[in-house]
């Protein structure tokens, strides 16, 4: 997941997305795609779960581009 997931899950600016990820307790990335960090989403879940139990559900984050 791109800063993009968590920033629409807690609906917050990209800069207070950022500052999230890094914090000490949030997950490491799970690697790079060209200049951004991703994480799995399994990691970025727990995370939430634990640490902002308020979070969106994951269905009212996604976008809403997907066909009816």
């Amino acid at each position: 997941m791109t800063i993009g997931y968590l920033m629409r899950r807690l609906k917050v600016s990209r800069t207070r997305a950022y500052q999230l990820t890094r914090r000490p307790s949030y997950p490491v990335p799970a690697g790079f795609a060209d200049h951004m960090r991703i994480w799995r989403k399994s990691d970025v879940d727990a995370w939430l779960t634990a640490h902002r139990p308020d979070a969106l559900p994951d269905e009212e984050a996604a976008p809403d581009d997907e066909p009816e």
